[in-house]
């Protein structure tokens, strides 16, 4: 409501002549969320990345497979933050002291300097290894746009290579390549073994019968259970649920070495244990990227930035050992005691958007501003056969506090206080479907992802790729 009364009362407002320069480096969840609420009346704002759009995260797994398309869970930063300047270049510094990032564009090497009043870095974080050898080398990751393409294309080529290998009669290269290894047990591991594990039987098995047999999917977690954010039980049905469409869940794994054909991982008992596989998807967290790890040196150990994970920020979302008002860090670059996720990125973007309103400047600074607090909304996964699980906070979903209006709501009604509802299996899947597709940041998006799922609920998944290195 506030945001309307605000909005509102801007359209008597004309554009400052002296705006404040806000330089934003992303174009992810936070970034977009921080753009869209900031007051481009007051401030002149310009958005620096090398990825000209912002892409649907929660849809990745679905690209991968061709449930959805790639151009569907996309959205061109020039539409989507239209009233904000935006360069296609990559921030390669920042002074500090002068106020300034130095940016280029990867491809052509063009170079420019900007200055900027207040820095927002939202440039998230990027896969990572734990320094295990061969990963780097030979697993496929899925954290962006582009590796979503990458997975798909390795797995229909193996797929290809495994039908040429079966007619020649090598049984033990079908079964290597049509072996997909996934090492991560959290939300993006589950539900891109369910989106697999759907397009295996619904979509390869009839277009390759007599491959049928011979697919398998593994599933690799360090930990004792998968989904550790959820509740127990909720780990352990999803569990039971991966391994009865067919998935091999090691739990208490923990990988020691990858190659170009195999990875090596130590059981709970000290055990090594070698797996062939086709493919190699790692998603088993994320890290610093260099830029961030660079920017964290600078500022340095002796101003507060002591943590390896990324950079350290108070309450307010401000950069520990800067000017108090200058220097912001949001989502996944940002340690700020949140986990690094879409839902915790878009809420601090909000957050500190309106407290770049008219009126609220002065508390960029102010030791006694209101700090960001965080409204956990709920956790989903997709578990693959239209099936789902989900955990829903409505304290976090509806803020309407408590009174004896809102005793008479219907949740209240249905469900007291209890501080979460757990919904699973195909009614599960109808709400992870629906709370996505509302999040969508626009209309055309949402006709795109809808026109997707019902192309694939009427002919299937495509289930052909182009083959590096031949004609069309």
């Amino acid at each position: 409501m506030d945001d309307i009364a605000y909005y509102a009362g801007g359209v008597f407002r004309s554009a400052q002549a002296d705006r404040k320069k806000v330089v934003v480096l992303g174009s992810g969840w936070g970034a977009l969320s921080f753009a869209k609420k900031l007051d481009t009346k007051l401030y002149d704002v310009t958005l620096v990345s090398p990825r000209p759009f912002f892409f649907y995260t929660p849809l990745l797994c679905g690209s991968t497979t061709g449930t959805v398309s790639q151009g569907a869970i996309i959205e061109p930063i020039r539409d989507s933050a239209a009233a904000c300047n935006y360069l296609h270049v990559a921030c390669s510094d920042v002074d500090l002291e002068k106020k300034k990032v130095h940016c280029a564009n990867q491809d052509t090497g063009a170079q420019v300097s900007l200055d900027y009043d207040h820095l927002v870095v939202a440039v998230g974080a990027q896969p990572n290894t734990f320094g295990i050898p061969g990963v780097q080398e030979h697993a496929k990751f899925l954290k962006e746009l582009e590796h979503g393409a990458e997975v798909r294309r390795q797995l229909l080529n193996k797929v290809m290579e495994a039908d040429v290998a079966l007619v020649a009669g090598d049984m033990e290269k079908v079964k290597q390549l049509l072996n997909v290894v996934v090492v991560g047990g959290g939300p993006t591991g589950v539900e891109f073994c369910g989106e697999l594990s759907d397009f295996i039987k619904r979509d390869l098995a009839v277009r390759f019968p007599k491959l049928q047999d011979h697919f398998q999917v593994t599933l690799v977690e360090a930990l004792p259970g998968l989904l550790t954010m959820f509740q127990k039980a909720v780990g352990q049905h999803v569990q039971d649920h991966l391994v009865g469409q067919g998935v091999d869940v090691r739990l208490n794994a923990m990988v020691k070495e990858a190659e170009a054909d195999k990875v090596h991982i130590k059981m709970k008992d000290g055990s090594i244990e070698t797996i062939a596989f086709g493919t190699l998807v790692w998603v088993a967290g994320v890290g610093m990227r260099p830029f961030t790890k660079a920017l964290c040196q600078k500022i340095g150990p002796d101003n507060g930035q002591t943590d390896r994970r990324g950079l350290l920020v108070d309450e307010c979302l401000r950069v520990k050992g800067t000017n108090p008002g200058e220097v912001f860090a949001l989502g996944d670059c940002a340690v700020s005691g949140k986990p690094p996720t879409a839902q915790v990125a878009a809420q601090q973007g909000k957050y500190l958007g309106r407290m770049f309103r008219a009126g609220q400047q002065e508390r960029l600074a102010d030791k006694e501003a209101a700090p960001f607090k965080y409204a956990h909304q709920g956790t989903m996964a997709y578990i693959g056969d239209n099936q789902a699980a989900t955990e829903l906070f409505p304290n976090g979903l509806i803020k309407l506090g408590r009174s004896s209006i809102t005793d008479h709501m219907w949740w209240r009604s249905l469900y007291g206080d209890v501080d979460h509802i757990r919904v699973m299996g195909v009614a599960g899947f109808a709400v992870w479907r629906s709370v996505y597709f509302s999040k969508m940041y626009s209309m055309r998006g949402r006709w795109c992802v809808a026109s997707d799922w019902f192309r694939t609920f009427l002919f299937g998944r495509p289930a052909a790729a182009p083959v590096q290195g031949t004609a069309a």
